[in-house]
């Protein structure tokens, strides 16, 4: 009889995000190990556009599990989507012009009045005055989570963080149950150095860190550097600690051909997933540079786009004859690009946080067969792709060597492939998504075993 587990992922299928493929690979898999994930998630069917959501993804929760999704709730979003509805536009000449869009409202560079910049930070404070804006949505979530948990008898409770918030849901649910919880965060909170800096804020988050953390009977981290860094955060978590990292389902390769290209097609370099921030522009002035020295015989494909300073670039270069800029896609088709390039491109922010930075496409790129070409600082990403024998990494400020790297990739794919293509097939299968969630299961096991024996204990 498999165990009940609470799992909390707000991150789940149809959403098509990065976060989402952790979880719902833990719920396909958890199965095998005696445990029945119950699922709370959010009600996607009222928030996402088409294009955000993958129906595919649900071919991997099984058909029979229980999964609750729960309204998301947000009243001072509500409130601004109604004010957005209501409030017209004034032309310069004080004319009506008709609704204004929540863009120009909220989200526009706004006017130099000091009121309106004061309306503008009060907005944003309310939709998300703890952690994100699911802060209210816990709230309403609390007791229907209760009952669920009850109605299924859970013996662990389970949360995906981020939404950071969901981890204040866990600790209120591990009071209210007495369940041990287990927290794994696949992204870190305050201690990320890349996100903005706001003081007071700030102040109010670390608290908030501080106190889940030290609820959790478990930290799960994605590798041992958030693992350290939460250790120095809250010294006693570092015995609670235990580290699962992303990974790739070794499944979802099996029914994807894999076709050699053509002989005379273009070479095909391929980046699969958003670009955070400044990531793609060393690469982009390498592609600028290559376009003047070699024949256009290769092509460099962003699978989900660029972002507009990006684009700007591409455009004022000209480089639409070598840059192709594609929608984001589904799952498959996205694991099928990689697995039909010739290079695949791993792009990482020259930022100090990009250190610390292992995209959950690294692990994907490695079981995909092709050899990367990743631009990122020395750390993380780079030690991993030098252990795998899966490419070469260059850092963004090595203008030349990334030049000389891209264009052995673009020119000479197959020499490029001889040279730093040998992969490690042990290293490799550490990352397979089944037995990622045996530890996982072995986790649960182990902490309801533990909260079981204090109970009986006198």
């Amino acid at each position: 009889m498999p165990r009940p587990v609470l799992f909390i992922a707000l991150a789940f299928p149809p959403q098509n995000s990065s976060g989402t493929f952790r979880s719902v690979k833990f719920v396909k898999y958890l199965g095998e190990f005696g445990w029945e994930p119950i699922v709370i998630t959010l009600d996607w069917a009222r928030v996402l556009a088409p294009q955000e959501r993958d129906e595919g993804l649900l071919d991997d929760v099984p058909p029979d599990l229980p999964v609750y999704r729960l309204a998301p709730f947000n009243p001072v979003r509500a409130l601004g989507e109604r004010v957005r509805r209501k409030l017209p536009v004034v032309s310069p000449s004080g004319g009506e012009v008709g609704p204004v869009t929540y863009s120009e409202v909220w989200n526009e560079e706004p006017p130099r009045s000091w009121g309106y910049r004061l309306l503008r930070a009060l907005y944003h404070f309310g939709l998300a005055p703890l952690g994100d804006e699911h802060f209210y949505w816990i709230w309403r979530a609390l007791p229907t989570c209760a009952r669920i948990a009850r109605r299924h008898q859970v013996e662990a409770i389970f949360v995906s963080v981020s939404p950071w918030t969901s981890a204040m849901l866990g600790v209120w649910l591990k009071r209210w149950l007495h369940r041990p919880l287990v927290l794994d965060f696949r992204d870190y909170w305050t201690l990320w150095p890349i996100k903005a800096r706001r003081p007071v804020r700030d102040r109010l988050d670390a608290w908030a860190e501080r106190w889940v953390v030290r609820a959790a009977d478990r930290l799960i981290c994605v590798h041992e550097a958030m693992a350290e860094d939460f250790a120095r955060l809250v010294p006693e978590t570092a015995a609670r600690s235990a580290v699962i990292p992303n990974g790739y389902d070794a499944e979802d390769f099996r029914t994807i051909a894999r076709v050699s290209p053509e002989a005379g097609t273009p070479t095909t370099l391929v980046h699969a997933g958003m670009v955070w921030g400044d990531a793609a522009a060393p690469l982009l002035d390498a592609v600028a540079w290559l376009k003047e020295q070699a024949p256009a015989s290769w092509r460099v494909h962003f699978v989900g786009g660029l972002p507009p300073s990006n684009l700007r670039f591409v455009r004022e270069r000209g480089l639409q004859e070598v840059v192709a800029i594609e929608p984001r896609t589904t799952h498959r088709e996205a694991l099928a690009r990689m697995v039909a390039a010739d290079v695949l491109i791993l792009l990482i922010t020259s930022h100090e946080g990009g250190k610390k930075w292992l995209p959950g496409k690294l692990f994907e790129y490695m079981a995909a067969g092709r050899p990367i070409l990743a631009v990122t600082p020395s750390g993380l990403a780079s030690a991993l792709i030098e252990e795998a024998g899966v490419g070469t990494s260059v850092d963004p400020r090595e203008r030349e060597r990334l030049r000389a790297l891209l264009r052995d990739a673009a020119l000479d794919p197959e020499g490029f492939a001889r040279q730093f293509y040998r992969p490690q097939e042990a290293v490799i299968r550490r990352y397979e998504r089944r037995a990622l969630t045996r530890r996982l299961a072995e986790i649960l096991e182990e902490i309801v075993d533990r909260s079981r024996a204090k109970t009986r204990s006198p």
